[in-house]
């Protein structure tokens, strides 16, 4: 499993030099590499030939020591490179340590081609490579399926996949919109073998939470020695963020706390999954303490019967046992998974697939996933009943799945491991991760070296693949209907985590008390010792660093290669120091490190201070949620920095010297103020300045002139991601024309967008505090802290009221935009000119329009998926969906329209609306129509007056299906709520499908 991965590391390491300057210019280089390129390719093909890896342990551990070599000569002819960019070295001794270089890497070379050939003139490997057709040689590429609209298209229609359990589902969601009255809290257990679904069936349940009346909830994957104390806390935390550190916080204290969070809200509930016989006086013990003190719901799930009868308070009838489906019932869900299969009907009542798979759920839907990627020949006899042969039960069909994985897949499906087993896994963060880690970069281009598309895009690509080969579960989706976070089953986890790290391929450090009561780490001896021999490339963090304020990492690990490093341990403040100890413990023997990826996403105020410049090939540097007041200033000097993730923090300010960058290509802010001047500036004195960059989010433009942008019109061409808001003063500090000129460059310039939030707002306060807001600028020094001003202008920005919108014309040039979200007023809109018909979500806010809108929208909107209509975005008193308008449509939300009293949907509009929600309509009396959505399954009104009258006629006029929920809400959050944009968070409440 290793090997594989690593020879295709190997492999585009390989292509990556073969176009280097120094390879191009010396032909006995370029040779080196082609024929170092040429043995990993015909290693590769051996492997994409067998259906079981090889069992020569001596051969594959030959040639992963052969690999790992090759990375690290590879790496470090880079890092000698972007040294000598650093000043490392003396001027007058750079040419002849650039000589050096060159010579150790052409030596390097030679020997891994002398090491390449020995290992496939192998006898072992040449009697197998004999036994293998030559038209099997041919390396797995990757499908190339267009521009994202089109790829997404092909996807939708999984979203609404068979649910073998759909009747327990709905017994259970029952079971919570009718739970009695009072402050009590019930427990449902959902108990049954490995692969039954059990996790899946409470997932599908959590993610409905809200239309449940749900007010709080929270998710935690039980692990087998967890503590109490950690326990209460992951819960505590998901409810709501504690104020103090937990370092600080007794058991008590934190219980105290679960209480008052638990008593506060209506209703709330907590989903503990894969509970094991040794969580039982845990589970007993938060019953027994949360019992009456709310009113909410615990579901468990669990393979333990004796588990389940023990949470089982009401004599069976909370207690749901998954057994294995019938011949039905698993045809059914078969061919639900067979979605590259044009027999997939006839394929799925093959009764040898039904026997293999054990009737299983989750055996079925590995299968179908393997299935749906073979040739035709592959499903026919007798090649099929060959392919079952080797399937022994979930074990065997699980590794198989991971064996026929094309070889590009298999480093990227590894790299999940990193991930604790069961968590959900951003795909922004993982496809870019992936990007840092160098996976993508050879698939990006043609035989020429040209490119041919974004890094992003197969990022995108390998996602979908490996969700529809079922290797993956999607469990929460975006607006636009693409994935937005997934995770890696458990069974998954739990066979490739071991081997992965055995190998020294990744490590996980995650020591906690097990059942013994002792505190020690899960590697076992054998794999600690596997471990000293090898480099390890990527370093995940599960709890803290140090334990007990003594050591550093763990101290047999080779940390002189690691190329990765994730935290999470989110525990407040346990890591503020220790990750500076760490990195500083790395780079102790040398100047710099390797390090690629530094993703401390949620980790609370880690300390980078003196280590940050020593870190010159970092790619990935990842400060989401840290609540970081400031940032080291030599992140400017980071030249190969792709992705900078500042959001949710509380730095209010970058060096400006960061809009130099060559290789930046996403940059996530936290809505503060950025002088314009500093961008245009960069980009005039600097034709390669931000060249690269495809996102640029949530960054406000606190002034803007007319000589400013004159001539600008060619600057971020590149962007895919825009979310920016043009902030004006009370006095009108933006002229009319320069406002007018940033949509002509939003509008003619960057056509290249998939996703735009565009808005004005007017600030009400004085210059002087304004300028404040903005923060320090940075000043001279290798480690001077940038943005060190505590008061962020988000805090500010919730007095602003929305101002005027220039005129966008999207539609002509913007095909490929899919997500628009616009805040401000919107002036006579022709709309035919201003929306592009690609799009999939709208949001529209503060736009004041006074004329029914929605039929024309609904005409000519044919792809939409998303409709949001928010505070003041229509000032009309009616608004009427008309006959085949919206056929795509699926969610709606209408917000806070102050005049509005009638809502009428014909028949035949919207016909594949799932959601609705309904919030502070003050002034609606009628809905009429809403009958003609056959699909809508969950109505949301939540209002502030006590049984609105527009409720009676939707009690009458909903289908059996429809959950129908009337929340009251008294407190309106403010003017903030109108232009609240949340499209990119991943920690987000689930969109529905």
């Amino acid at each position: 499993m290793a090997s594989e991965a690593a020879a295709e590391i190997l492999s585009q390491k390989l292509e990556t030099l073969l176009h280097h300057p120094e390879c191009v210019r010396c032909l006995s280089m370029e040779d080196l590499v082609k024929k170092a390129k040429e043995k990993v390719a015909t290693i590769q093909r051996f492997f994409s030939t067998q259906d079981r890896p090889p069992k020569s342990m001596e051969w594959l551990g030959r040639l992963l020591r052969a690999m790992y070599e090759a990375e690290d000569f590879i790496d470090k002819f880079h890092l000698g490179e972007a040294r000598g960019r650093h000043g490392a070295l003396h001027v007058v001794t750079r040419p002849a340590a650039e000589l050096v270089s060159k010579y150790e890497l052409w030596r390097n070379l030679s020997n891994l081609v002398k090491k390449m050939e020995e290992l496939c003139l192998d006898q072992y490997l040449k009697s197998k490579m004999e036994m293998v057709p030559a038209s099997s040689f041919s390396p797995a590429s990757v499908t190339w399926q267009g521009p994202k609209k089109v790829r997404l298209t092909s996807y939708w229609n999984l979203q609404a996949s068979y649910l073998c359990r759909e009747e327990k589902k709905k017994e259970i969601m029952r079971l919570i919109v009718g739970e009695a009255q009072g402050n009590v809290v019930a427990v449902t257990s959902i108990w049954g073998e490995q692969g039954t679904g059990k996790t899946f069936l409470a997932r599908s349940v959590y993610s409905e939470a809200k239309c449940l009346g749900v007010e709080s909830r929270a998710w935690v994957c039980v692990s087998a020695g967890m503590e109490e104390r950690e326990f209460l806390f992951e819960i505590l935390r998901q409810m709501r963020k504690p104020a103090r550190e937990v370092k600080d916080m007794k058991l008590e204290e934190i219980m105290e706390m679960l209480f008052n969070v638990l008593g506060k809200v209506k209703k709330f509930l907590i989903v503990l999954d894969n509970v094991q016989p040794s969580n039982e006086l845990l589970l007993l013990r938060l019953v027994g303490i949360i019992l009456f003190h709310g009113q909410g719901h615990i579901i468990i799930t669990t393979q333990h019967y004796n588990i389940a009868k023990t949470m089982d308070f009401s004599l069976g009838k909370r207690l749901f046992r998954l057994d294995k489906l019938n011949d039905d019932e698993s045809e059914k869900m078969l061919a639900s998974k067979l979605y590259r299969v044009p027999d997939g009907q006839s394929l799925s009542k093959n009764k040898d697939i039904l026997s293999t798979c054990g009737r299983l759920p989750l055996s079925l839907s590995l299968l179908g996933g393997l299935l749906s990627y073979t040739e035709e020949h592959e499903r026919q006899e007798p090649k099929l009943s060959a392919l079952l042969k080797d399937c022994s039960g979930l074990s065997g069909i699980v590794q198989l799945s991971y064996q026929r994985l094309p070889v590009h897949l298999k480093p990227c499906f590894i790299y999940m491991a990193l991930f604790p087993v069961a968590s959900p896994i951003p795909t922004r963060r993982l496809v870019r991760l992936w990007l840092a880690e160098g996976l993508l970069d050879s698939h990006c281009y043609h035989s020429e070296r040209k490119p041919t598309r974004l890094p992003e895009d197969v990022g995108e690509i390998f996602i979908l693949e490996l969700a529809e080969r079922n290797l993956i579960d999607v469990v929460n989706w975006r607006a636009d209907g693409s994935p937005k976070a997934c995770q890696m089953p458990t069974c998954m986890h739990d066979m490739i985590l071991p081997i992965a790290s055995s190998t020294g391929f990744l490590y996980i450090h995650d020591t906690s008390k097990w059942k013994d009561g002792s505190d020690r780490d899960p590697t076992s001896q054998q794999e600690q010792a596997q471990l000293r021999g090898h480099k390890v490339r990527w370093f995940a963090e599960h709890t803290s660093i140090v334990r007990g304020g003594q050591g550093g990492g763990h101290p047999s690990l080779n940390l002189s290669h690691l190329l990765s490093f994730l935290s999470f341990d989110l525990r407040r403040s346990l890591l503020t120091k220790d990750i500076g100890t760490f990195l500083r413990k790395m780079t102790s023997k040398t100047d710099y490190s390797l390090l690629r990826v530094l993703d401390l996403e949620g980790v609370y105020k880690p300390s980078l201070q003196g280590v940050l410049h020593k870190l010159v090939l970092l790619r990935y540097l990842g400060l989401r949620s840290t609540e970081l007041y400031s940032i080291p200033s030599a992140v400017a000097d980071l030249h190969y920095l792709e992705t900078l993730d500042i959001k949710h923090t509380n730095i209010t300010s970058l060096p400006s010297s960061i809009w130099q960058s060559r290789k930046l290509r996403h940059l996530h802010l936290n809505w503060f103020y950025i002088d314009l001047k500093d961008i245009l500036e960069a980009c005039s004195n600097n034709v390669e300045a931000l060249t690269e960059l495809q996102t640029l989010s949530r960054l406000v433009i606190g002034e803007v002139t007319e000589n400013s942008m004159t001539g600008q019109m060619n600057i971020l061409t590149s962007l895919t991601t825009l979310k920016l808001f043009l902030q004006q003063s009370d006095k009108g500090t933006s002229s009319g024309d320069a406002v007018e000129m940033i949509s002509r460059w939003i509008s003619t310039g960057l056509t290249n967008l998939q996703s735009l939030t565009f808005g004005v707002i007017q600030e009400a306060k004085s210059a002087e505090e304004a300028e404040t807001a903005r923060g320090a600028e940075p000043q001279a020094g290798a480690e001077q802290e940038v943005g060190a001003a505590p008061a962020g202008p988000t805090k500010e920005a919730k007095k602003s009221q929305v101002g005027v919108l220039p005129t966008l014309s999207l539609a002509e040039r913007h095909h490929e935009l899919l997500e628009l979200y616009l805040l401000g007023q919107l002036k006579n809109p022709i709309w035919t000119r201003l929306l592009p018909d690609s799009l999939r979500v709208l949001t529209l806010s503060g736009s004041k329009v006074e004329t029914d809108m929605i039929p024309e929208l609904g005409n000519f909107l044919r792809s939409l998926r998303t409709l949001r209509l928010l505070g003041n975005s229509f000032l009309g008193k009616s608004i009427t969906f008309t006959a085949n308008g919206f056929p795509s449509l699926k969610i709606l939300k209408i917000w806070k329209l102050p005049q509005l009293e009638d809502v009428t949907i014909e028949g035949g509009a919207m016909p594949n609306l799932k959601e609705v929600e309904f919030r502070h309509l003050e002034m609606l009396k009628t809905i009429d129509g809403i009958c003609h959505c056959k699909q809508l399954e969950t109505l949301w009104v939540i209002c502030r007056s006590d049984d609105p009258a527009f409720v009676k006629h939707l009690e009458g006029g909903t289908g059996d299906e429809t959950i129908l929920h009337v929340e009251k809400d008294t407190v309106w959050s403010g003017s903030m709520d109108t232009y609240k944009d949340d499209s990119d968070d991943d920690d987000a409440a689930t969109t529905s499908p």
